[in-house]
């Protein structure tokens, strides 16, 4: 096993206390709080049943994307439904106030608007969380997704089938 995989397998073993304890805090959702791990990453962690589905909303949506996509997520490391491991990128609500963002002038591409849309409609993402500042971050000077495990109400719908389909079948069921 490598370094990097048994970092992220410790850092899976901690308990909530432990990781509150070791790790600054630096903000949280309605439910998964954000730690730094003070070596370029952070780590969410779920509060509860909604912060586990949100994390495996995010994980599927990365693994899934295509590469056009991908570049608009930050990416993720290690998962699982209790914890994401992903690079840490500056938060873009430390330079952006307004309530939403123009996502015409998010990215520099010229297709950033339309991809972007494409990636929410894709995998059913909630589009106040698409252009909310609070999703964004700044990451080797682009701007990335930094939470996307919200969905709308027809995706909240979609992912608890495919996710009980998935526990069905791990169950070999």
């Amino acid at each position: 096993m490598n370094e990097e995989m048994e970092y992220f397998n410790y850092l899976n073993s901690l308990k909530r206390k432990e990781i509150k304890n070791k790790f600054s805090f630096l903000g949280e959702g309605i439910s998964r709080r954000v730690y730094d791990l003070n070596n370029g990453l952070v780590l969410k962690l779920a509060k509860g049943r909604e912060g586990h589905y949100q994390n495996q909303v995010e994980h599927f949506v990365y693994t899934h994307a295509d590469l056009n996509q991908k570049k608009y997520l930050c990416p993720i490391l290690f998962f699982t439904p209790r914890m994401i491991v992903m690079k840490k990128a500056e938060p873009l609500t430390s330079k952006i106030k307004a309530k939403y963002l123009n996502l015409k002038t998010i990215r520099p591409e010229e297709s950033s608007f339309e991809d972007i849309n494409n990636l929410a409609k894709r995998f059913l993402l909630l589009y106040e969380d698409i252009v909310s500042p609070t999703s964004w971050g700044s990451l080797n000077e682009k701007n990335v997704l930094i939470d996307y495990g919200c969905t709308c109400e027809e995706g909240d719908k979609y992912y608890h089938l495919i996710f009980r389909i998935n526990r069905l079948t791990n169950l070999g069921l």
